[in-house]
């Protein structure tokens, strides 16, 4: 029996429509998600503080890849870095909580293709490559979401999850066209570029912290091994 398994009586687990029974998460795994989503957190913490203390940068116009370069753009192009080894230390991380379920396979698949792409991203920082990089990221994230709420809809527990996951994926999808327009400098949302890249880029982050709340809470959604 996996290491990650507890001991469960038969009160303790919940079965979807398709019979397969789920478990709680074993506290091992819910501390490594934990601090994988910490790790996450970090990113848009960094490219803060580092926008607010850039003289003449302008977080509300200007894209996140913008503090790549100049005297301090190292600590940009390594943000994007530790991000990327965050997204794949998170891609190993549910890989074991959704083995022997719906969306094992791809889930974490497109998760670690989003991860590969933020460290390579951090080195690329130049177009047409950092561009491509972006687009892989985004579309990977949102289809990642996508893929994951199958999981949901085929447990009773979290059909809510499920369009929850759905809107996540949706998201970036909607907004980062705005953020492409925007990025013309004689279209009226050209001011807010900053802005729309921000909202774009940010909803597997906000996903995961929310996805926190449940797990912790005891939701089952780890297939049972017995």
């Amino acid at each position: 029996m996996s290491e990650f398994t507890p001991h469960l009586s038969s009160t303790s687990r919940s079965h979807s429509p398709i019979g397969v029974a789920s478990v709680p998460l074993p506290r091992r795994l819910l501390i490594w998600l934990t601090a994988g989503v910490a790790g996450t957190l970090s990113f848009p913490i960094v490219y803060l503080i580092e926008g607010a203390t850039r003289s003449g940068y302008n977080p509300w116009q200007e894209t996140i890849s913008s503090l790549s370069f100049g005297p301090t753009g190292w600590i940009q192009r390594l943000n994007f870095i530790v991000l990327g080894i965050g997204v794949l230390w998170l891609t190993f991380v549910w890989g074991k909580i959704l083995r022997g379920g719906k969306s094992a396979i791809w889930y974490p698949i497109l998760r670690g293709i989003e991860g590969l792409g933020l460290v390579a991203i951090g080195f690329l920082i130049e177009d047409p490559l950092h561009t491509a990089c972006l687009i892989v990221i985004v579309n990977a994230m949102s289809f990642g979401l996508f893929v994951i709420a199958r999981r949901f809809w085929s447990n009773p527990e979290w059909h809510g999850w499920g369009a929850f996951s759905v809107a996540c994926g949706l998201w970036p999808m909607v907004v980062m066209p705005f953020f492409g327009m925007a990025l013309n400098p004689h279209s009226v949302l050209n001011p807010y570029a900053g802005l729309f890249e921000r909202l774009a880029t940010n909803a597997d982050t906000v996903w995961g912290v929310i996805m926190l709340i449940p797990l912790w809470a005891g939701k089952r959604l780890m297939a049972s091994t017995k």
